[in-house]
Parts: structure tokens; sequence; C-alpha cells
């Protein structure tokens, strides 16, 4: 049996035409995906709603959303990447590494096509 945790869901939208724009040589949502876990990983609830105000979907910084991601953040200790793959520029899917418990979880990661610096959807899925 597969338990799911979904930390949100939007909806992507698509825009044709939008162009990828790397940062530093990675795709908008290898940028996104990375701030999101350094501001998760921090464990400071300013630096995740920082992050939710510039970067997430305004439903995000609902305090439901808010307080199960801090919760998320206690029970995890936090995430590291061990791999990433890009299905577009502006979508992914990762695993990551629970510090705490050291279960492997699916991070899944899309970004707007006309505002990249907007995630779309993130969802941690426990295989």
């Amino acid at each position: 049996m597969k338990r799911r945790i979904v930390l949100l869901v939007g909806i992507c939208m698509a825009t044709l035409g939008a162009a990828a724009i790397a940062v530093d040589g990675k795709s908008p949502a290898r940028v996104q995906m990375d701030g999101f876990l350094a501001a998760f990983n921090s464990g400071d609830r300013g630096k995740v709603e920082a992050f939710g105000r510039e970067h997430m979907p305004p439903d995000f910084m609902r305090k439901e959303i808010i307080d199960q991601t801090m919760g998320m953040i206690e029970t995890s200790g936090g995430y590291d990447v061990v791999d990433v793959t890009e299905s577009s520029p502006h979508a992914l899917t990762g695993h990551v590494r629970s510090r705490r418990t050291k279960n492997i979880e699916v991070l899944q990661i899309a970004v707007d096509d006309a505002a990249p610096e907007r995630i779309t959807t993130i969802a941690f899925v426990t295989p």
C-alpha cells in the first residue's frame, strides 16, 4: 500500500512559446526545487513563508499549509537530494532522503511555463 503525502497540488498552466530560462545551467524547475529545499531544510518558518510568497501559488500561504509544511520538516528533519530526472525544463521528479528517518521520498515539482519562478505543483510521495 502506498502512502501519499501531497504538500500542494496546483494547476499547471501551459503557455505556448514560453522559453525555458536556465540559471547557472539549471532548469527553472531545478532552480525552484533547490530554493524550496533550502527554505524547507532551514526549518525556519519565516524562510518557508518568504519562499512561499515569492515562488508558490497563493494557496500555499494558508496557515494550514504552512503548518503542514512545518510538521513535515519536524518529522523528516529535512531532505537531501539523491537524484533528479527532468521531464522538461519546467517539470522534474526527484528522489530525496529524509535526514531523520533515512526513508526515500519522491519529490515532484512543476513550474509555470510563463513565470518559471513560480511553482505550480509540488508533492512529496512515499513509494
